[in-house]
């Protein structure tokens, strides 16, 4: 999982190590998968997606397919680049796997 999402679910769940999947609708916590099963086998789902609003079913990102990240255009995806001195460092632009948030959709 991308660092960066990790962390924030650790915050949002106040400070404990967590499982995916985790639920979250309109910045409240709704459950893990049992919970949403649940929830969505007593009919109360679309009480909780009143007001979201849904993608348009059949279109898909051209850029990233509709996962929302991308191969990093600066090092391709390898994490590394050269600096001015020959030296090998950290791409800065990517995640710890290599990826961007897509430029077109995110």
């Amino acid at each position: 999982m991308h660092l960066e999402f990790r962390n924030e679910l650790r915050k949002l769940m106040g400070g404990k190590l967590v499982t995916v999947p985790r639920v979250f609708m309109k910045g409240r916590y709704i459950g893990g998968a049992d919970e949403v099963l649940k929830i969505h086998e007593g009919g109360k789902m679309a009480e909780l997606l009143a007001g979201i609003p849904t993608a348009m079913a059949g279109r898909v990102c051209d850029g990233c397919g509709g996962v929302r990240f991308v191969p990093c255009m600066e090092c391709s995806g390898s994490c590394k680049l050269v600096n001015d001195d020959k030296m090998v460092v950290r791409c800065p632009e990517c995640n710890e796997n290599g990826l961007i948030l897509c430029p077109i959709c995110c």
